[in-house]
């Protein structure tokens, strides 16, 4: 080989082999870190997207539960009464003991903020087969079967099953009523507590209505029922009862109700049926100052009778009651109503006068109230009756 390829060789091996040898570690020790791969150069974030603004989201909320709500509501109402029992007549007085007043259980609710509804049915409602018996049975019966809808701003449409604003009564509540009965021109008088008598007020009935019921301010309602019986389920002929109620609220509950209402009725079984043309006028207000309640009602019905061709028959009701709220741990109020009910004048014994003293006490811990009712009343001279009565009863709203 020639000297000087020989070194080169020598000189490339001298500076090889020390290099490897450095390049790994000695027996018994531990490799050499290694070293990190340098970083990628760091690029900007993007910038976060504006968040919704919390108005928006305020609005979706509300808008989305409110699209539909509903709520189960009822109420059961117990008393005891007592009625005087009178030594002529056999069905005066002769049931003392409890009766269910009320046993209502319903649901109602609202859909996208244009539409409600309620549907309730009760199981105390009183079934007799005839007058003046004074034995009665309870089923199970329809009470409200109606939808609102709105028409324009705060003006709803009403179809079912309800009771007309011309009753001065329909504006308060059962879970509200001061007393433990309604007043006599409404609920009449019942079998067994005198010489039982219908009221003047036409009760729940199936048709429509254009109404406007505000928290504060004037309404009317204008509605177009059948005007026959409460619990029937058509109409009692080919013509409608019409009625037209005005309506102002003002502020702690305190309103004034003024209507009016025709009912072309028929009475009677084939071949013996029979017209009757029902007029008939309301009032009513209800007045709220402090511990001051008052309460006020009248109507007054005139019946025309073209089958027959009869004289008018003309009947009126009223009452007016006074409360005093008692400043107590509890809710406690006592008060006085005086009622009167003529419902013909083509009798001229068959007036009736309530005295009727009573006191409430609230127990809103339990959802419940609890009513004592003394009624002293005054039957028209030539009927003198001993039927004076008392009545203890408890409420407990669900």
């Amino acid at each position: 080989m020639h000297p000087r390829v020989r070194g080169a060789i020598l000189i490339a091996a001298a500076v090889v082999v020390p290099a490897t040898a450095l390049a790994q570690p000695a027996e018994g020790e531990p490799p050499p870190p290694e070293q990190p791969a340098p970083e990628p150069p760091k690029v900007p974030a993007p910038p976060p997207a504006p968040a919704e603004s919390p108005a928006k989201v305020v609005e979706q909320k509300p808008e989305t539960a409110s699209r539909f709500t509903w709520e189960p509501y009822g109420y059961l109402r117990l008393q005891y009464i007592v009625v005087e029992n009178d030594p002529n007549v056999e069905f005066v007085g002769r049931d003392d003991g409890f009766e269910l007043q009320n046993a209502r259980v319903g649901v109602r609710g609202t859909f996208d903020s244009r539409a409600a509804f309620v549907v309730s049915i009760d199981g105390a409602v009183d079934e007799r087969e005839q007058i003046n018996v004074p034995e009665g049975k309870l089923r199970v019966g329809l009470r409200d079967a109606f939808a609102d809808v709105q028409v324009a701003g705060k003006v709803m449409a009403r179809a079912g099953f309800f009771q007309s604003v011309f009753d001065p009564e329909a504006l308060i509540g059962d879970t509200r009523r001061e007393f433990v009965d309604k007043p006599i021109e409404s609920r009449g008088m019942r079998a067994t507590e005198g010489y039982q008598t219908q009221g003047l007020t036409p009760g729940r009935s199936l048709g429509g209505a254009l109404r406007l019921d505000p928290d504060m301010g004037v309404g009317f309602e204008l509605a177009v029922q059948n005007g026959a019986d409460e619990f029937a389920s058509n109409n009692d002929n080919d013509k409608p009862a019409v009625s037209g109620s005005l309506l102002a609220r003002f502020m702690t509950d305190s309103w004034v109700e003024a209507g009016v209402r025709y009912n072309p009725r028929t009475v009677g079984d084939l071949p013996f049926r029979q017209d009757e043309n029902d007029l008939q006028a309301s009032l009513g207000a209800h007045v709220e100052s402090g511990p001051i309640h008052l309460g006020v009602g009248a109507i007054a019905q005139q019946t025309k009778f073209p089958t027959t061709g009869g004289p008018d028959q003309n009947a009126y009701g009223a009452h007016a009651q006074l409360l005093f709220a008692i400043p107590a741990a509890v809710p406690l109020a006592v008060g006085y109503r005086f009622g009167i009910l003529d419902p013909s004048s083509l009798i001229v014994t068959d007036r009736v006068m309530e005295h009727t003293a009573g006191a409430v006490l609230g127990v809103p811990r339990l959802r419940m109230r609890v009513q004592l009712q003394l009624t002293h009343v005054v039957e028209q001279a030539a009927r003198t009756l001993s039927n004076s009565r008392a009545q203890l009863a408890a409420e407990v709203a669900l």
